[in-house]
Parts: structure tokens; sequence; C-alpha cells
């Protein structure tokens, strides 16, 4: 019977795996691993997760923060079952039991989303004027992210940030000192070059603690850098006040995909300042006070 595996890590979306019958997993940060994971509570070589016939079983390899399930060390051969709660090293994960029918569910959802992100690419065309390409990347990504609420910065010639479309916002909200959770997130994403992900913002350990997030009652975000050839170009923020379905690694891959490409077309075609189409007299408010914010917050959050 397939089963799931969904890792929780911090500051990223979570994580899911199907583990097919007969399969054993070696799980570690070595690159080497077959489910490797990037966080610096996990060994290089810290767990295996091993087929026991029927089912899974979860074996330390000697890491140096453990692997425990529902919090104590797993017993020799005892195999994993539905719902329990496996920690390596810290980070959390969640162990389902799956119908063949389930499987196939979430396969089929993968492959969908996957041929999402390459409809929604070709619609990114660099003979789109510059602001119609960031108003549809926007759209994109709300879409994807299931969000309310985002805009694009782009990077000018001197590298400062500045807004260029905006979506789902009123100048008011924009005004307003809870406004300082958002670029909170911008200012994250920007020093660790990564995206920032929180399908429930308050309860994010760093996001979570600031009284605009809370105030604002922000459910769910996403900031994703966009970057050619290690060069910052700009970066997207999505958001939604509802906590919705959680952000997958799917769903923060297809982000990323649509930001690369949309990096890819603003460094190769060649857009001036000329070439703008203008926006219009409501969208010019919207953005003039969300790059006046931006001037004010981003230098002390």
């Amino acid at each position: 019977m397939p089963a799931k595996l969904t890792l929780f890590p911090s500051q990223r979306a979570p994580r899911l795996l199907v583990l097919r019958d007969g399969e054993t997993l070696e799980v570690g940060r070595d690159p080497r691993s077959d489910l490797v994971i990037e966080d610096r509570r996990v060994s290089k070589r810290h767990a295996r997760l091993r087929w026991a016939g029927q089912g899974w079983a979860v074996e330390d390899l000697g890491s140096k923060n453990g692997t425990t399930v529902n919090g104590e060390p797993p017993l020799p051969g005892a195999e994993l079952r539905n719902r329990d709660w496996i920690s390596f090293g810290g980070l959390v994960g969640s162990f389902e039991t799956l119908t063949a029918a389930q499987a196939a569910t979430l396969d089929s959802e993968r492959l969908a989303r996957i041929q999402t992100s390459a409809v929604m690419r070709r619609r990114l065309s660099g003979d789109l004027e510059r602001i119609d390409l960031l108003l549809r990347f926007l759209e994109s990504a709300m879409l994807v992210t299931q969000t309310e609420r985002g805009f694009v910065l782009v990077a000018g010639p001197d590298a400062t940030l500045r807004a260029e479309v905006a979506a789902g916002f009123t100048p008011e909200e924009l005004d307003h000192d809870r406004f300082r959770g958002s670029v909170g997130a911008v200012r994250q994403a920007i020093e660790t070059g990564r995206p920032v992900v929180a399908s429930d913002a308050r309860l994010d350990p760093r996001l979570g603690k600031r009284p605009s997030v809370v105030a604002q009652g922000i459910g769910s975000l996403a900031c994703v850098p966009l970057r050619r050839e290690h060069r910052l170009l700009g970066l997207i923020y999505v958001d939604s006040l509802r906590v919705g379905p959680a952000f997958t690694d799917v769903d923060v891959q297809t982000l990323e995909i649509l930001a690369d490409h949309t990096a890819a077309v603003l460094a190769g075609a060649g857009f001036r300042e000329t070439d703008r189409r203008p926006l219009g007299p409501l969208e010019r408010e919207l953005v003039a006070t969300l790059q006046r914010r931006l001037r004010e917050l981003l230098p002390a959050v």
C-alpha cells in the first residue's frame, strides 16, 4: 500500500513525497541521498525509510540530532502507522497511508500543475509590452498560489527595486502601518536570495511574531526573487488574508519556474523606459503609493 510523507521545513512550503511499495530511501543532507533535505538540523546520512514487507519502518543512522516517531525513538522493526509524526533532527514530517487511487490522484495533480506551468510560460512572451508581461506574471502567480493580492518589483539601472504592477490592494491598505509585515517578507527574500513561503504566516516563527502580520491577518504569503545569472532583477510578492490550502513544493516550484522565465524575458527583451504602456489612473495611484511605502519601510524593516 502506498504512503505519503509530508515534510514541513521552516520558511519553505511543505514538501510532499509519495512512497511506493518496495522502496527504501536514505534521508539526509548529502546530495547523494535518496531524499535530500537541506536543513542544518539534518545530518548528511540521517535516517532510512525502509520497506518492511507490508509497510515502512524508519531507523536512525547515527545522526547528530536523532530521529523520533511521535516524540520517541523508533523501535527496531516497528512499522509506521497512519498519521505518525516523524522528526528528522527537529524537521517534522507526517506519515499517511494511501490507497492506490489516492496515490494516483496525487500523481495526476502534480502532472496537471506541471502542464499548467507550461501553459502559463507560453503566455509570458517577450512580444508583450513590459507592463502586460508583468501583469500576466502576477496574475499567473496568484492563480498558482490561490492568493488574492500581490505586486512585482523590478530593479532599475541603479539596482534599486521599484514597484511596477500591483493587484488586490487598495492605496489605504498600503498606507497602513500593517503593511510592514508584507515588506518584512520582501526584505527576507532580498537578504537570503531565496523564496520566502508561509502557508500560515501567523504561525511562522519569523513572520508571525510581527504585530503587522497579526493585525493584518495575513493567512499565507510567498515572495520569490527574479534572478538572472546571480543578478537580482526583481521579485514578486503574493499573499492572502485567509488561510487557504497549504502551499506545496510543487506550487513553489511552479512559481519559481514562472519567475525564472519572466526574469529571462526581462533580461533578454531589451525593454526601455520609453517602451512602457502607461498605467491607468487607479493603477498609477496604487503603484505610486506602493513605491512610496517601500522607500519608507525597506531600510528599516
